[in-house]
């Protein structure tokens, strides 16, 4: 039997364990390479800002997702879950809990968003590489990704490195070979949610498509998921950061102003 905590993995034979005990801290789910001697698990769902409480939160579930519930009367909802890309710049652009759209005001270093929940050293964000990595470069990489529906909502499914699919479920990788649409993703294969939480259950990961965000519009909700990277894209100065993108009909690392709103997953070293 294996134990994850902050420190790190340890295991046990079963035989010599009376009782676990847990200390509230949100469970979290696989092994993932992200680097050729690096390996992460994800947390339980995106990231989530409560403002009246002054409270950073993971989503209820993995396929959980705010959409256009992120902008009321054109002003920030009280729970978010888009955020612009988190510098030191500017105290009223910390964390990009904004709408502000002067890209200046996020030229400044990257502060991690793993900082501001738990105990501030547990979660963190991907960089560029680690979410290439991790789609393209580990091991049996291509057999370990690919777009579907879970309960309902289009995202990617990522499986763990050492993936044993459960008695019942079968998964397809890859992308769909259908026209761009919002049907596309659960036409390639779809989930129950009673099917999804097996699938969990064995490490598998899932990213919603949450859309993203731009000033006080929404787009992309069903049809595309847009996750920051802890990563700037120097290129093009200090105005952009990279993001880990994915469609119906594929995913990849790109780029865009910071004052943007997107997904956030955190995950936590293994």
């Amino acid at each position: 039997m294996k134990v994850w905590s902050a420190q790190g993995v340890m295991e046990f034979n079963i035989s010599e364990v009376d009782s676990i005990t847990f200390d509230g801290e949100e469970p979290i789910v696989g092994e993932f390479s992200v680097a050729y001697n690096k390996k992460v698990s994800f947390s339980p769902g995106n990231l989530q800002y409560v403002t009246s409480t002054n409270e950073w939160i993971f989503a209820q579930n993995q396929y959980d997702y705010i959409g256009i519930r992120n902008i009321v009367d054109k002003a920030l909802a009280d729970t978010i879950d888009l955020f612009a890309w988190s510098t030191d710049t500017d105290p009223s652009t910390a964390w990009g809990v904004t709408l502000e759209d002067n890209n200046d005001l996020f030229a400044g270093n990257f502060v991690d968003w793993g900082t501001a929940i738990g105990d501030g050293s547990t979660w963190r964000t991907l960089t560029s590489s680690e979410w290439e990595y991790l789609r393209a470069s580990r091991t049996n990489a291509k057999q370990l990704i690919g777009v579907g529906a879970v309960n309902g909502n289009n995202g990617l499914i990522i499986l763990p490195d050492n993936w044993v699919a459960p008695e019942g479920i079968t998964f397809k990788s890859g992308y769909s070979s259908e026209e761009y649409s919002y049907t596309a993703f659960a036409e390639h294969q779809s989930f129950t949610a009673e099917q999804w939480a097996v699938m969990q259950q064995a490490g598998a990961v899932f990213l919603p498509c949450a859309g993203f965000r731009l000033g006080n519009s929404l787009a992309y909700m069903q049809l595309g998921g847009l996750y920051w990277t802890s990563s700037p894209h120097a290129a093009y100065g200090p105005r952009f950061a990279s993001y880990f993108l994915f469609m119906c009909d594929g995913a990849g690392v790109g780029y865009d102003m910071r004052s943007g709103g997107n997904a956030v997953r955190l995950v936590r070293n293994l």
